[in-house]
Formats: C-alpha cells, sequence, structure tokens
C-alpha cells in the first residue's frame, strides 16, 4: 500500500462510501443507518488519535463494540454498528484503501434471538373498539392486511388502490423495489367508509392524511396516532412493525406458503423472512399435531 493511501483518514473514507452509497441509490433510511451509527464510530476513534484507516486494528474495534456494551445498549444496537462498521471496511478494501479489513478477525455481537411482539386477536379486537374514526379503523385492518413497512404505508397515493381487486401497488419499497401486495374484502369496505367520511383521494392525493391539516400522514403522525390507540387500548406495542409481524404470523398460521409471504412482505429472501418470523410454541404444538410422523405414518 502506498504512503499516501496509508494516511486516508477516517472522515475522508466515510465521506467516499457515503457518497458510493448515494451513487447505488440506497434508500434514505439506509443512508440514515449508516450515517448515525458511523460518525458515532470515528468521534470515538478520532478521541483517541485513530485519526487514518491504518490506525485501526481489530483491537480498535473490539474496544469500541466493548464501550456499547458498557453504555448498555442493546443487543440489536451493538450487532447494528458491529454491520456498519464492517460494510464500511469492506468498502475501503473495495477501494483499494485498506489491504485487508481489520473486521475479518473480529467476531460480530451476539443477538439474543428473544421472541418478537405480535397482536392476539383479542389485542386487535380491542384496537378496532378503540379507534374513534374510520380513518384509524382503516389504518389498524391496512397495516394488518398488507403488512406494509411504515415508510411504504405513509407513500400511497389514491391511484396506487384499487378498490375493486384489491391490489395495492408499492412503487418504492425497501432496497429501492416495487411490489404488488393485496387489501381484503373487509379492510377494503373499512377504506371506502374512510373515503366516504374523509373524500376518495385524487391519482396523486396521498391517500393518509393528517385529521387536523389534510396534508400526508408522516412517519411521525403514524407512529403517534398508534402509539394513542395503544395508550387508550392498553394494548402494547402498537407500532407499524408489530402490525407486520402480525401480518406474518397470521397468513403462515392461516397456510400461506413462505415463498408467497416472502414475496408479499418485500423480503430479499427466505433467510430475512425466518430470521423476522418467531412462531410461538403453540405454533409448533399444533404443527406437530398435524404433521408429526409416527402419528400420520404408523
Amino acid at each position: 500500500m502506498s504512503e499516501q493511501k496509508s494516511t486516508v483518514t477516517l472522515t475522508d473514507a466515510y465521506e467516499l462510501f457515503m457518497l458510493d452509497n448515494q451513487a447505488r441509490r440506497f434508500t434514505p433510511s439506509t443512508l440514515t443507518f449508516y450515517r448515525a451509527r458511523l460518525t458515532k464510530f470515528i468521534e470515538w476513534c478520532n478521541t483517541r488519535a485513530v485519526l487514518t484507516l491504518s490506525k485501526i486494528t481489530p483491537s480498535i474495534i473490539r474496544a469500541y463494540l466493548v464501550s456499547l456494551q458498557e453504555r448498555e445498549l442493546s443487543d440489536y444496537s451493538q450487532h447494528a454498528a458491529a454491520r456498519a462498521i464492517r460494510a464500511y471496511l469492506n468498502f475501503c478494501v473495495r477501494e483499494e484503501l485498506l489491504i485487508e479489513s481489520p473486521m475479518k478477525k473480529v467476531s460480530m455481537p451476539k443477538v439474543n434471538k428473544k421472541l418478537l411482539p405480535s397482536f392476539s386477536l383479542g389485542e386487535v379486537k380491542k384496537l378496532l373498539q378503540g379507534c374513534d374514526n374510520e380513518r384509524d379503523e382503516a389504518i389498524v385492518l391496512f397495516l394488518l392486511d398488507t403488512g406494509l413497512r411504515a415508510s411504504e404505508f405513509i407513500k400511497l397515493n389514491g391511484e396506487d388502490i384499487n378498490t375493486s381487486t384489491g391490489e395495492v401497488t408499492i412503487h418504492q419499497g425497501k432496497g429501492g423495489k416495487g411490489r404488488t401486495v393485496f387489501l381484503g374484502v373487509k379492510a377494503r369496505k373499512k377504506l371506502l367508509r374512510y373515503y366516504i367520511e374523509f373524500k376518495r383521494p385524487a391519482a396523486k392525493q396521498p391517500v393518509w392524511c393528517n385529521l387536523n391539516t389534510g396534508e400526508r400522514l408522516t412517519k411521525s403522525g403514524l407512529f403517534q396516532m398508534l402509539r394513542r390507540l395503544g395508550d387508550r387500548t392498553g394494548v402494547e406495542h402498537t407500532n407499524p412493525h408489530t402490525f407486520r409481524r402480525t401480518f406474518a404470523l397470521w397468513c403462515l398460521r392461516a397456510g400461506m406458503d413462505v415463498y408467497s409471504l416472502q414475496r408479499l412482505m418485500g423480503h430479499a429472501d427466505l433467510t430475512t423472512l425466518l430470521r423476522y418470523l418467531g412462531l410461538t410454541k403453540e405454533d409448533l404444538q399444533r404443527a406437530h399435531n398435524e404433521h408429526g410422523a409416527v402419528d400420520n405414518y404408523l
């Protein structure tokens, strides 16, 4: 490696990395993911006089990850920080700013595989009963019936939903990929009631609006609306991701195959979907009761 490359600063390499990500058309949320984690890592390194790529060693990275543990960050936060550092240093290798990534000798932080929450049928009924207008009821059923990400949900325009067939077109999901999902009869009926009360949106107008301003509902507004609904009903974890997990689990329990579910969820591969799901003991017992080897074949 040349002397010039060995003295490339962490900040300069970071700016190149982020520019490359923009050129590859990474989504704003992905760019935010890297920006939030790498700027903290670089600031930590700078306070320890680690200013250049050549000064980054496996020991330095391990010390940073230990500092995250000492701050009692969650397993997921620690793992996310390590993933960002790994991607950053791999980029530096591809750009020939480093010969080898020091992350190769660093073990990734372990993530405790706890069962992530989903809603029970009783909780969903409580949420619907706790809604005080047609829009909020429509939001609950729409999220539950499509499994959309919050960012996908708030971007929907009138032309994206066919209320006759139930087709919902997602123009740009995670990774910039579009897909089609579907809305069932019950959710469509509630959506039409919402349209009747608050006026059907034109082709380019937002489907989901702030009831006070009439402007497009923001991600923050969606989270706040669901949080207020949870507070009123006593239902916990009322965020879009819990609706997404519930959609996936309920689809599996109803007999949907994992390949169809993968496409509806917008996951690139089954590995992502399987990490995302966590079946309860009752699910596994029911599966064994229905398909157990001895009971079915002997």
